[in-house]
């Protein structure tokens, strides 16, 4: 799962690359990924935030939660089953 941490280390992996190249069109490619990988980080965390503000469980991480929705969202239709 992507998280602001892992899309900040590849920014800097497509920095690094694109420092090995003269300036050029292979060297802008990297360093455009680099700048979109800075932006994904920063979105979410911003979304991260956002369902923070929002959590009645607690602060939100992509893909900590799911069991917590799965049982809640079973636990009804057991309920209503019986």
């Amino acid at each position: 799962m992507l998280n602001p941490k892992t899309c900040r280390e590849h920014a800097s992996k497509c920095t690094q690359v694109a420092d090995s190249f003269p300036p050029g069109p292979q060297r802008e490619m990297f360093l455009d990924m680099a700048e979109r990988w800075i932006s994904i980080a920063a979105n979410i965390e911003s979304s991260e935030a956002i369902l923070d503000q929002h959590s009645e469980v607690g602060p939100y991480r992509f893909g900590s939660r799911v069991d917590h929705h799965q049982r809640k969202q079973i636990a009804p239709s057991r309920n209503e089953a019986a």
